[in-house]
């Protein structure tokens, strides 16, 4: 709760000085994954990867400039053989760590995730609906995995993705929290850059049921302590129109539309960053393989980070960014739901 504190103040500051300030990042550390989902691209991208001591000399320059929390993400993270001494790094430096697995690795490597933070386990929903785009027997390995994280005393959240397979069963997925006393993130697979989101459009619904989902989401946000992202973040979303298109930069966009008027101000790139296996710096998820700000190695963290700054995008639906730019705005109505549900459990 210190570094949650800590971190609150230090994002305060920066508004009022006007100044850009890292805290947080996500590290791809691979692009290799041992499943396929319908809706994810990372396993066929053959990205180079830096090695052990080049992810520890990014987290040195992280922490250098102030960065408070590292998610570790894929692909499959696990499937690095160094994954624990990366995660005993971040720890080291003084900095949350996050990591997300699909959970098929984790009860063989429990010892090397005590030290995170949280374990986020991928679960789109519980049971078949899963499997059809995950994979069979993904969600028996995920339940084994949450079995051995809870034995080892590693918290644990899920992260979910909605597709027209798992949308019928949000009700299910929000019961399996509750049984199992999780709380969960949800968002709606995007499938607007077929580079990263594969298949997803085989497997997108029609823009009506999307904006159906997401009044679902919201009316669950405003009720079910269980669900993370708050009731604004699914409204939001549910009025963006043309879900597939995924984002928008400045020019694309009047000042009048509300995807720009009644959404947060883009904080990606001012406040966080995300580093591709390679080193490959971009603002956020949304935004990989479409803007850059270099290469972490070759022009360091610091350059890097700083030329994300004045990035063109201004939007997006998707609901963890949506969510993040909303409290990176200070925008009391996401905060207010955050602080009593996230902070305490998570922070």
């Amino acid at each position: 709760m210190i570094a949650a504190v800590t971190t609150a103040a230090r994002v305060l500051a920066a508004h009022w000085r006007g100044r850009p300030t890292l805290v947080s990042a996500n590290l791809y550390l691979t692009h290799r994954c041992n499943l396929r989902c319908l809706y994810c691209s990372s396993p066929y991208q053959n990205t180079a990867e830096l090695g052990t001591a080049q992810w520890r000399a990014v987290i040195d320059q992280l922490a250098d400039l102030g960065c408070r929390r590292i998610a570790i993400l894929g692909g499959e993270p696990l499937l690095r053989p160094d994954v624990g001494e990366v995660i005993g790094h971040v720890r080291a430096r003084g900095m949350a760590c996050v990591l997300t697995s699909n959970g098929l690795l984790v009860p063989r490597r429990v010892d090397d995730l005590r030290g995170l933070s949280t374990l986020v386990l991928s679960l789109d929903a519980p049971g078949p609906a899963n499997d059809a785009q995950r994979g069979a027997g993904v969600f028996a390995a995920v339940q084994r995995a949450l079995a051995a994280a809870r034995t080892a005393g590693i918290p644990v959240k899920l992260n979910a993705v909605m597709s027209v397979l798992t949308a019928p069963h949000l009700e299910a997925l929000l019961a399996f929290c509750e049984t199992h006393d999780l709380h969960v993130t949800v968002n709606v697979m995007r499938s607007g850059n077929p580079d990263l989101c594969h298949r997803a459009a085989t497997i997108k619904a029609e823009d009506d049921a999307i904006r159906q989902l997401l009044d679902r989401l919201a009316a669950a946000a405003r009720d079910n302590p269980r669900l993370l992202f708050s009731e604004v973040t699914y409204r939001y979303a549910g009025r963006w129109g043309d879900y597939g298109r995924d984002r928008f930069e400045a020019h694309e966009l009047s000042d009048s539309d509300p995807r720009l008027r009644e959404g947060p101000r883009c904080q990606a790139g001012r406040f966080y960053l995300s580093i591709d296996p390679d080193g490959t710096a971009y603002p956020c998820v949304v935004t990989a393989g479409q803007i850059t700000g270099g290469n972490v190695v070759t022009d360091g963290v610091a350059a890097a980070w700083a030329r994300l700054h004045g990035h063109g995008c201004v939007a997006c639906y998707a609901p963890c960014q949506v969510e993040q730019n909303f409290l990176l705005s200070l925008d009391s109505r996401v905060i207010r739901p955050f602080v009593r549900r996230h902070l305490p459990r998570f922070g």
